[in-house]
């Protein structure tokens, strides 16, 4: 059996996803990896093609309407990916960023291939789950989208969904076609910590952009001065330079010292700078999808601040992985700042984090990979119909 795998985006995690994805389908059948040379280098060690992408998709802000910028984009990628099919000519594409896309893949004809979409923001469960009101756009927006898988599951290619949603998962589990929650890829080897165990201060780590909330943090640790150790870690989104210097300025003047550190950090490097803080703070005021830094503090036992909305929040609350609160309350992120980085809480965690990190391990990532797909011999393009898939096209 053929996979293809198909990214066409280089920002985030997308190269661990594209490594642990090839790792666990390399199992099952051979993989084909079609991704920009910024991701691809992530599995140039392991047995796989490669087809280099010409280009990658550029940032864009899924949080707000839908322009003329993403209908281009959706299509210059969906025309790749055809591209690429016609080429590979595999038994099963995966598509890893699937919501860019899909509301335009609904409009063009069905593909050839059994085809799985890996979808990362379902959010129409917010409310009834998670406890989570949705303001008026974000309702229209969150069943929008239920409108376009419900439209997508109605095409002969159309295999299943992947999601790192595990309600979402389990309500698109009831419809047609099925859906399956993938757990964030396992995090790698933890680097050797230091022995003293001393922590201090709070890490923002990450990509470092206008959407992680790092204004919020700003604003918490400006309303009286304080001495508080702080680190900014990670990648600067481009654009974003310039205010994020502003906020660090913000903090600098009332007394905090600020560790900037905005280098690509490796993963071990990532790993590192949390296990050294008291706590870790994820004040994302619009976050619709799961969080590996989450996983990643959490792996080298630190406490986590987090917003209290959606899934992020619910994990939180869910596992005692730290504080969920509103982060939009300065006066509350600011008291529980002081509360986690004036004493070392983490000993109070440490059951909770193994706990929770297992969820997140090699073997369960491969295992429901192995239930997602078929075992090698099965047809996978049955579909809709007991039938092939090319039966169905004709």
């Amino acid at each position: 059996m053929r996979f293809l795998l198909f990214d066409w985006t280089v920002e985030g995690h997308h190269g661990r996803y594209l490594r642990c994805f090839a790792e666990a389908l390399g199992n099952i059948g051979r993989v084909v990896v079609a991704a920009p040379q910024a991701i691809a280098r992530a599995v140039s060690d392991l047995p796989v093609r490669v087809v280099l992408l010409p280009s990658f998709r550029p940032p864009v802000d899924l949080l707000r309407p839908l322009g003329p910028q993403h209908r281009r984009l959706a299509i210059s990628e969906l025309e790749l990916m055809e591209g690429v099919v016609r080429d590979v000519q595999p038994d099963h594409l995966i598509h890893l960023s699937a919501d860019p896309i899909i509301r335009q893949l609904v409009k063009r004809p069905s593909l050839r291939v059994s085809t799985t979409l890996f979808l990362f923001c379902p959010r129409a469960h917010y409310p009834s789950a998670y406890n989570t009101p949705l303001s008026s756009k974000e309702r229209l927006r969150a069943w929008f989208l239920e409108y376009l898988v419900a439209r997508w599951r109605r095409r002969p290619d159309a295999y299943t969904i992947l999601t790192l949603d595990q309600e979402a998962a389990r309500r698109w589990a009831l419809g047609h076609g099925g859906a399956h929650w993938v757990p964030e890829p396992p995090i790698g080897p933890i680097p050797d910590l230091p022995s003293d165990g001393r922590r201090s201060g709070c890490i923002l780590y990450g990509s470092l952009a206008k959407r992680k909330g790092i204004h919020l943090l700003a604003r918490a640790i400006a309303l009286d001065p304080v001495p508080l150790e702080v680190t900014l870690a990670g990648s600067v989104e481009p654009g974003f330079h310039e205010e994020l210097l502003t906020y660090v300025e913000q903090m600098r003047s009332s007394g905090a010292q600020v560790h900037l550190q905005t280098n690509l950090l490796t993963e071990s490097e990532g790993l590192t700078a949390l296990a050294g803080a008291r706590c870790a703070v994820l004040p994302y005021p619009q976050h619709y999808t799961m969080s590996r830094v989450l996983v990643e503090a959490c792996s080298v036992g630190t406490p986590v601040i987090v917003h209290h909305r959606g899934l992020l929040g619910h994990l939180v609350r869910q596992n005692r992985l730290g504080v969920a609160l509103d982060c939009l309350d300065q006066s509350a992120l600011r008291r529980e700042l002081l509360n986690f980085c004036g004493q070392d809480l983490s000993s109070q965690y440490a059951d909770a984090h193994a706990r929770f990190v297992r969820m997140f391990s090699r073997d369960a990532f491969e295992q429901t990979l192995k239930s997602a797909f078929p075992r090698p011999g099965t047809q996978v393009s049955r579909i809709r119909q007991q039938q092939p898939l090319t039966q169905q096209l004709l």
